[in-house]
Formats: C-alpha cells, structure tokens, sequence
C-alpha cells in the first residue's frame, strides 16, 4: 500500500522495525493484563506510592490497562502506528522514543496534576509517539505528515477546554485522563527536539 505522497515507504506487509516492535510490546501487554489484579497494581501510576519511592510506576503505568477492551484499543493504535511511521527509524530509537513518552507522561501528571491519584494504559504515550511519527513523515517529505500533525494538535486542544472527545469514556470503560494525553505529548515534542539538537551537536564537534 504505497502513499502517495513523495519518499513513502510503506508497504501492506510490511515488517518494520518499529512494526515488529509494536508486536513484541503487544504481547508483553496481553501478558501483563493477564496477571493477577494485586500484580498488575504494583505496576499502575498511584501517586502516593510513587512519592513513596515505587518510582518504577512511571514507566510501567504504561503497559497495564483498565481491562481488555482498554487494552485492545491502545494495542490497535500502537499496532496501525508501528506500522505507518515503522520504517522511520530503527527499533532501539523507537524504544527509547515509547521510554521518554511513558516517562514524561506519568512525570507531567506528578509534578502538574495532583488531583490525579491513579491511571493505567498508553493512550498519553501514543499520542507522543504519534507527534514523532508525524515529524518524521514531515521530515522525509511526505505532506501527509503536516495533517497529520495539525489533526494531533486539534484533538489535544479540544480536550483543554471541553475534556474528553464525546464517547471517549464509554469506548474506554473508565473515566479518561485527558492530561495523560498532554503531557504523553509533549513527551514526543521532547523527544523531537532532543534528537534534533544531539545531531546539531554532532555536527559542529
């Protein structure tokens, strides 16, 4: 299924790095919601515990769900992304992109929304992970990524001021964390950004 903008390389069967490393993570997933309930809190993003040192949560939070319904949906997505935006780049650099994401994500939520006493699932990571995915496109000369872009952007300016796209909660199954997706976001701008000026600095060494 090739694009048709300029410099696309995706192909229908396509076995990317980032693609294979979306099937692998899905499968980690599918385990870990397997677990026992009491296991799969130890992993959740809870605030107290994470100020209590269990700083591990803000990384794992990530990777458990509310329940399968949940974790289908971010699985699709992570799925459909891996396998769009894949090629890019190699499966160590897409690694550390989902790291700084989960990462700054369940951070921002720490330091910026103390009302958030716990949250689980990837939605605020994908929508990083989204953000790099689009620059790339950008980068590479594929126009779609500009819209794609502009969409991401419109969505995450929607849920400042009205909250949750309509449905959002009854599709999830809980209530959903519009802030995740925020500060998931802006995990991506930072990844972004960070690259850009680590190859600016290897440049003029």
């Amino acid at each position: 299924m090739p694009l048709p903008t300029n410099n696309a390389r995706i192909s229908l069967f396509s076995f990317s790095p980032g693609f294979s490393g979306a099937i692998v993570l899905t499968l980690v997933m599918v385990i870990l919601q397997a677990l026992p309930e009491p296991w799969r809190e130890l992993l959740q993003y809870q605030r107290l515990a994470v100020a209590d040192g269990q700083w591990w949560r803000l990384v794992t939070a990530g990777f458990v769900h509310l329940g399968w319904r949940h974790l289908l949906l971010n699985a699709c997505a992570l799925l459909i992304m891996g396998w769009l935006f894949g090629e890019e780049r190699s499966a160590p650099a897409w690694a550390l992109d989902l790291l700084i994401c989960t990462l700054v994500c369940h951070l921002g939520l720490y330091l910026f929304n103390p009302e958030v006493f716990w949250v689980v699932g990837l939605s605020g990571s994908l929508h990083g992970l989204f953000i790099i995915g689009a620059v790339s496109w950008i980068a590479a000369g594929i126009d779609l990524g500009k819209w794609l872009l502009t969409g991401v952007g419109i969505k995450l300016l929607w849920e400042q001021v009205y909250g949750e796209m309509p449905l959002s909660a009854e599709v999830v199954g809980g209530a959903v964390i519009t802030d995740a997706h925020l500060w998931g976001a802006a995990g991506g701008i930072i990844a972004v950004l960070g690259r850009y000026l680590w190859r600016l600095l290897r440049t003029r060494l």
